[in-house]
């Protein structure tokens, strides 16, 4: 007389093709989402030297009803400066190729926030960096 291995054949089949079935199904759920690129910021900043920062606005296809760049500079001692290229109360977008100039003290870290204003009265933050 011989043992059978499996006793309920129907039922660990069932079994087994459930599991599987649910660890398919996991596993497909469990993937990360695609990266989505990031696009370039329409506004650079550069460091001549020790006490010039020079903000550019060479533009972009998302940037086309701009108003207004607010440049607000903080530099490594803590001191504020804030300074626009633009109006944002203009009714002429911002030119593309503007540029500022900034003479300060940017010896450390210096944090530069820059804020968009555009023709749908809505503001958006576009560069938030340290240099």
């Amino acid at each position: 007389m011989t043992i059978p291995l499996f006793t309920y054949r129907p039922a660990a089949a069932c079994f087994l093709l459930v599991f599987l079935v649910l660890l398919l199904l996991a596993g497909g759920c469990t993937q990360s989402a695609p990266q989505q690129q990031k696009a370039p910021s329409p506004v650079a900043v550069s460091q001549t030297d020790a006490s010039h920062l020079l903000i550019s606005y060479p533009g972009s296809t998302e940037t086309t009803t701009l108003l207004e760049l607010e440049v607000t500079v903080t530099d490594s001692a803590g001191n504020a400066q804030t300074r626009s290229i633009g109006d944002r109360f203009s009714t002429t977008p911002l030119k593309f190729g503007a540029t500022l100039p900034l003479t300060g003290s940017f010896n450390g870290n210096d944090h530069v926030v820059v804020t968009g204003y555009f023709m749908d009265s809505s503001k958006k933050m576009i560069l938030d960096t340290t240099i």
